[in-house]
């Protein structure tokens, strides 16, 4: 049989029991101070500012050497941060903004918010910043905290601006459309469209194409942003006034604004299409005068020698009426072959006309009309 402990055995085997726990307590906080010592240093080594501010205290627990040289200030010979020194560095005019982006983050259906914005440097210069954040939120859903990560895009935006400035003297029509939307059109683009900047930023570019050519143009977009098709395409507009346009475009995919966007060169090519339809114009004509030119030459002596005929097979007299109407009608017929005939040899335009079925063939009494020697075409 077991003998019961005695009291002083419980009261060692307590005290072991409290020393062992306390020895493991101090493990797992040397373990948890070692762990964030080593964040600590990941967190300065970073090219980002990160930050925790919790909401309550309006404190930041946490942040590292980057954050407090970008959003501290000093007073009496101290670096202090705090909100008023964050917003003091944030450019006045974007303030609202920043505001506006956090309290729509605050919202029970946001997790995370972002916004870009001017950052006023303690020596005088202008940064722009890219802020991301994650708000942290009790099991209600109250919000409690936010940690964040602030990436400097001045160099981008610095790119983007030279990048403009150059799309902006081209000699081209130009444009860069980002999720389907106008984002940055150049002074040309606006002069071919009639269109202000006003009312092409932020719309479709597809509403200043025509109807039948939409599908076809965004078709061909994508295909070239992929770099699937390397060749222009082209496509009719209507400007502002309703006039349409023939362009030639080519799109480039490229990042803008931190974001994959697609770079357009868009040139007028109206000109040049209606110089073609002219040639053509031309081509078809030559060709039908070509034409005209044999049939009238090959159908004129047979003719001549049907109408001697026709003459000699005249009725002596009106007493036989059948070959009096028969004879009159092959008379009328023929003249009128002679007339067909001489209107082949005035032909001075291609001007067509609809045919049975949907053809189109030429309309030989438009296009002998006397007038101009032009082209035209009713199509």
């Amino acid at each position: 049989m077991s003998t019961k402990p005695t009291y002083e055995e419980l009261e060692a085997k307590v005290r072991a029991l409290s020393q062992e726990l306390a020895s493991s307590r101090n493990q797992d906080n040397t373990i948890i101070r070692l762990l964030s010592e080593e964040f600590k240093r990941l967190a300065d080594r970073s090219q980002d500012a990160i930050y925790q501010f919790d909401i309550e205290s309006r404190t930041f627990p946490f942040f590292n050497k980057l954050f407090l040289s970008l959003y501290s200030i000093e007073e009496n010979g101290v670096r202090v941060l705090s909100p008023k020194s964050v917003l003091l560095h944030i450019h006045p005019d974007d303030r609202d903004k920043v505001k506006a982006a956090r309290d729509l983050s605050f919202k029970s259906h946001n997790n995370t918010g972002e916004v870009e914005y001017r950052l006023l440097t303690d020596d005088g210069s202008i940064r722009v910043m890219h802020d991301r954040w994650t708000v942290v939120r009790e099991t209600d859903g109250t919000p409690v905290a936010i940690e964040g990560f602030i990436r400097d895009n001045t160099w981008r935006y610095q790119l983007e601006k030279e990048f403009e400035m150059s799309l902006h003297n081209s000699p081209i029509g130009g444009y860069i459309a980002q999720d389907a939307r106008f984002r940055y059109v150049n002074p040309e683009f606006m002069r071919i469209t009639g269109y202000g900047k006003e009312e092409l930023i932020n719309t479709e570019p597809l509403h200043i194409v025509h109807p039948q050519h939409r599908d076809s143009v965004k078709e061909n977009c994508i295909l070239m942003l992929k770099g699937v098709r390397q060749s222009p395409y082209e496509f009719l507009i209507n400007d502002k006034k309703g006039n349409p346009k023939w362009i030639l475009e080519t799109a480039t995919s490229i990042q803008y604004r931190g974001k994959r966007a697609a770079m357009c060169y868009f040139m007028d090519i109206t000109k040049a299409k209606q110089a073609e339809k002219e040639r053509l114009d031309k081509e078809k004509l030559l060709s039908v005068l070509e034409i005209a030119g044999a049939v009238g030459h090959e159908l004129n002596n047979p003719l001549q020698v049907v109408l001697t005929s026709t003459e000699k097979l005249a009725p002596a007299s009106d007493a036989d009426q059948r070959q009096t109407k028969l004879y009159r009608l092959l008379k009328k017929n023929v003249e009128e072959m002679q007339k067909i005939i001489h209107k082949f040899h005035n032909i001075t335009k291609y001007i067509t006309k609809e045919y049975v079925g949907g053809g189109k063939i030429i309309d030989i009494d438009a296009a002998s009309m006397h007038g101009p020697n032009e082209l035209s075409d009713t199509d």
